[in-house]
């Protein structure tokens, strides 16, 4: 309880009321002790005055003496005012120091020790206060006709009125707890209201702590700490959208990671068997007991082995440089004028009639990398030659939103497992003809080049004809 803020807050509220209610209290009790001793001193003069105006009168002679007769009136004054104010009233007589008095003396040790402190001669009040007693004690010199005639002494009970102001302080006190009470209770509700709000952020941070990011936390009020939660949401939700963000990124991490360790082992794989093979037919040309026909399939062979191995690596290279160079140099260029050219490069090479071009009548602006759309048409038309069963194959350029470009051609039968991979590292199929040479990155190369100029490709297998693709965005005016 202490530890939390209500805790402290209230705490504080209660050693602070505290201390005012004693420093109130004590300045209460010294004003009624103050009253007290006023009305005491104010009591004692008047009847000091009374008994003074009564000697005054009993005093005829001009000499001022003191008779037997005076002595006698004075008591009876005395005595009067002994009955009317319960009070004790002494004179002693500088003449021959007879006491004369009326009323219960209280204690006669306070009166000798006022006489003997005030010589006789001066007015003294002493308030006596202990042993469940409260009396006053006044000493007051008389003269009269300017003659010294002795000292009055009076000792009056006031223990009465002291417990009365004490039976009020009492009550002023009870009411004071009362009220100290019921404050520290409306306090602590009020407390326990308005930091509902605080133990509720406590909880969201809890949760925060327990890995729990769900519960949106609900503020009941307006004050700084409402502002302190919706801020704390905020917070929640963007620690939330970051946590989706890394979840997803470790799994592109993974993902990529899965992809490079079974790129090189599919690289590793693929390369050893060329190696195999060259490295078996070179053992068996060096021993030089074999016979011709045997020996040119030797030759055939580490040549066709050792040109898949040089593809494969030229391709490796490629994927390389694609995956470390994301922005290659880019510029606007026709692809109709594009495609043109390397149909003409073609025609040289092979026989005319073995490609079938169809070209859309209109410029077609792409823009992106001309190398690689040209590496990617290239890479199509060499695998569309070298596979087909007639050797012909059909190309079509046309516009629709986008440029489009298809390649088909007639192939012999690929097995299921290999018809939705093609665009995997390192798949490939030779139709059981050992001089073709493949790497298995031709395809994934294109995808990846195609990927890198904002296009898509695709291909599509119907029976025995086989047609890719490709769709880039054009540059529109």
């Amino acid at each position: 309880m202490l530890n939390t803020i209500r805790g402290k807050i209230t705490t504080g509220i209660i050693l602070i009321s505290f201390i005012i209610l004693i420093i109130i209290n004590l300045t209460i009790w010294q004003i009624f002790e103050g009253n007290l001793q006023t009305s005491i001193l104010n009591d004692m003069k008047r009847i000091m005055s009374i008994i003074h105006y009564g000697l005054e009168r009993q005093i005829l002679n001009p000499q001022g003496d003191i008779t037997l007769y005076n002595r006698s009136n004075l008591w009876s004054i005395m005595n009067k005012e002994n009955l009317q104010y319960d009070i004790y009233l002494s004179i002693m007589y500088d003449s021959d120091d007879y006491i004369q008095f009326a009323g219960e003396l209280i204690d006669k040790k306070s009166m000798d020790k006022i006489i003997e402190d005030s010589g006789k001669k001066s007015s003294l009040l002493y308030i006596h206060n202990g042993d469940n007693r409260y009396f006053a004690t006044y000493s007051y010199p008389v003269y009269i006709k300017n003659k010294y005639i002795g000292i009055f002494v009076f000792q009056k009970d006031y223990l009465a009125q002291y417990n009365n102001y004490k039976d009020l302080m009492a009550r002023i006190l009870v009411i004071q707890s009362i009220l100290f009470i019921i404050m520290i209770l409306v306090n602590f509700i009020w407390l326990k209201r308005s930091t509902n709000s605080l133990n509720t952020l406590l909880k969201g941070i809890r949760s925060i702590g327990e890995g729990e990011f769900s519960n949106r936390l609900e503020a009941k009020s307006n004050d700084e700490v409402a502002i302190i939660i919706h801020h704390f949401n905020k917070m929640q939700d963007q620690i939330v959208s970051q946590m989706e963000y890394l979840q997803q990124e470790k799994i592109k991490t993974e993902r990529l990671e899965k992809s490079t360790r079974n790129f090189f082992n599919y690289a590793t794989h693929e390369m050893k068997t060329p190696i195999t093979s060259i490295t078996g037919y070179a053992q068996l040309l060096s021993q030089g007991k074999i016979d011709d026909k045997t020996k040119d399939r030797a030759y055939e062979r580490i040549i066709t082995e050792a040109d898949r191995m040089s593809k494969m690596v030229q391709n490796m290279l490629i994927v390389a440089k694609g995956k470390e160079i994301k922005n290659e140099h880019k510029e606007y260029f026709d692809l109709n004028e594009l495609i043109g050219k390397i149909i003409k490069e073609y025609e040289v090479i092979y026989n005319r009639g073995k490609i079938e071009l169809n070209l859309e009548n209109k410029s077609m602006i792409i823009f992106g990398s001309e190398e690689e759309i040209r590496a990617v048409i290239l890479n199509l038309i060499d695998n569309a030659i070298k596979y087909s069963v007639n050797g012909q194959i059909k190309i079509r350029v046309y516009l629709d939103n986008h440029a489009y470009i298809t390649l088909e051609n007639k192939t012999l039968p690929i097995p299921e497992g290999i018809k939705i991979t093609l665009f995997e590292p390192f798949v490939k199929y030779n139709h059981g003809n050992q001089k073709q040479a493949s790497s298995g990155l031709g395809l994934y190369i294109c995808k990846e080049l195609i990927e890198k100029n904002n296009g898509k490709i695709n291909y599509n297998l119907d029976v025995d004809t086989i047609s890719f693709t490709i769709e880039l965005p054009i540059v529109t005016n």
